[in-house]
């Protein structure tokens, strides 16, 4: 797993540890529904998988799979004004990313699947407590987002990028 300092940070505090993630029933649905592939090879989320799904070129794969493996986790139950927040978020997340990598495990073109989470953490923004954590999942076969080599560049996000070693099993 690679994080920037923001998610480092998070993950360094004491309450991240003894929190016991949970996951909202709705993106338990996306969980409990799972992967598959398309006849491209892409991998894409059953819950997030359009009606229709255009047939993505095997040089876009990655970039096809980011657009529609797009997972808004609420944030809604976890009391923004504690100081836990944060922490927990990070934690809800990660537990998330980690689930579906999971999952994903042994289907075509898996083993190089990354999933990179977001959690905000610009606390002075007044849409801070609009924010969620955004997961998303994508392969690195084709043209895929390369915007995450450099975790550093994001300020105002904790950021990591994972990847199947990262899965629980």
């Amino acid at each position: 797993m690679r994080t920037n300092a923001a998610m480092r940070s998070l993950l360094g505090s004491a309450v991240f540890a003894a929190d016991q993630p949970t996951v909202p029933e709705l993106e338990q649905d996306t969980l409990d529904a799972g992967w598959t592939v398309e006849p491209s090879g892409a991998l894409l989320l059953v819950a997030h998988r359009p009606k229709r799904v255009h047939d993505i070129p095997a040089e876009a794969l990655g970039e096809g799979e980011y657009e529609i493996n797009d997972v808004h986790v609420s944030l809604d139950d976890l009391g923004r004004e504690k100081v836990e927040f944060l922490p927990r978020a990070a934690s809800r997340g990660l537990y998330f990313a980690r689930r579906m990598l999971a999952a994903a495990r042994g289907l075509p073109g898996s083993e190089t699947l990354q999933a990179a989470v977001a959690i905000h953490v610009d606390v002075d923004d007044e849409d801070f407590a609009l924010q969620g954590a955004t997961i998303r999942f994508f392969s690195r076969r084709g043209s895929y987002p390369q915007w995450f080599e450099d975790l550093e560049a994001y300020t105002r996000e904790a950021i990591a990028v994972l990847d199947l070693s990262a899965s629980t099993t």
